[in-house]
């Protein structure tokens, strides 16, 4: 705990979380938790040497972080979320994915922490909790400087599509800039280009995850749903990759082909259908942010369809944890009807 500086001053522990504060660390404790039991099993499968530093800087990360939250729920007498335990994972469980998806699932995983703290840290007050979540921000940097350069190494990585500088700067002078493919002839810019490729990179690991817990499920309604995810993942990146086609430029590899058949699953139900939910609005986010920076009329389009089918899907996964009770409430602001009609 940050000490006060001016006599003064209240400690931090005596000035109250925020709402916002709370529940950038309650998120985080749900997928710390998991994160530990995701590589504790990876831990058990690897093979190549040179992954393991990463996968166990990853593990140790979350360990720590875990540590840390409790102590903040337990002197803000909020209760210790329930988050993972040991009983989600079967770490003896045969190998599921390959080292080089671990790699790579290690690798955007950072990149959606990134995000995620820069968005705690904005939103947060206390100078504790801000110090804490930039000191989270400065170790996912860490993991992820960690995890390009083996990338690159071993040729794992795609890398993005390059363009040549044009000889002068240039305005936008007609409307047709606004038209694709379909209403009229432009190339992709290169905003455009980020967001199709990144989004498409994201994706692609997110089906070979939905695949894979779909076939290691125990449950055959978990398995159906989690199916269902995968062929949405996969029309929808049918269609970006023929945007890139369309316009001469490389696509990012597929990560299907590092899966293996195993059907013995190394997570609980409970565990898979929380982290299909944690892809599932890390991609709408995506979505959202691609809908406000493309500027092609036909990628607005479909970005705004993308993310109507994930939200549908999003929406009927969340009715099923709740029908088996494995979604968590998040702590709730008082109702002040219920607390006034209480006699």
């Amino acid at each position: 705990m940050v000490q006060h500086i001016v006599n003064d001053k209240p400690k931090p522990h005596q000035i109250r979380l925020t709402a916002p504060e709370i529940a950038a660390l309650w998120s985080q404790y749900q997928s710390d938790t998991m994160a530990v039991c995701v590589y504790k099993y990876m831990l058990n499968i690897v093979k190549k040497q040179e992954v393991r530093p990463v996968l166990e800087f990853a593990l140790r990360l979350a360990e720590n972080h875990i540590v840390i939250l409790k102590k903040y729920f337990q002197e803000e007498k909020f209760p210790t979320p329930q988050g993972f335990t040991d009983d989600d994972v079967n770490v003896n469980a045969p190998r599921l994915f390959s080292d080089e998806i671990c790699l790579t699932y290690t690798y955007l995983m950072a990149v959606n922490g990134l995000t995620s703290y820069a968005g705690a840290l904005a939103t947060s007050i206390r100078q504790d909790v801000r110090e804490y979540f930039t000191r989270c921000q400065t170790e996912t940097m860490d993991l992820f400087n960690l995890t390009v350069p083996l990338l690159l190494e071993k040729g794992i990585v795609s890398k993005p599509p390059y363009i040549y500088p044009s000889e002068t700067t240039e305005v936008i002078q007609t409307k047709r800039f606004m038209k694709g493919i379909l209403g009229g002839e432009r190339p992709l810019s290169c905003i455009e280009i980020s967001h199709v490729f990144w989004d498409l990179k994201k994706m692609q690991l997110s089906k070979a995850f939905t695949m894979a817990f779909a076939q290691v499920s125990k449950s055959k309604e978990v398995g159906k749903f989690l199916w269902r995810g995968a062929e949405i993942y996969a029309k929808q990146i049918e269609v970006l990759e023929s945007i890139l086609s369309q316009n001469h430029l490389p696509q990012p590899k597929s990560e299907e082909t590092e899966i293996t058949n195993s059907t013995i699953p190394p997570f609980s139900d409970r565990l898979m259908m929380y982290h299909k939910a944690l892809f599932g609005s890390t991609t709408i986010a995506l979505f959202g942010t691609a809908v406000g920076s493309c500027q092609r009329a036909d990628l607005v389009v479909h970005y705004a369809r993308f993310m109507a089918e994930m939200t549908q899907y999003m929406s009927d996964g969340f009715k099923m944890m709740i029908e088996n009770e494995w979604l968590e409430q998040p702590p709730l602001a008082e109702d002040r009807e219920a607390l006034a009609t209480r006699r």
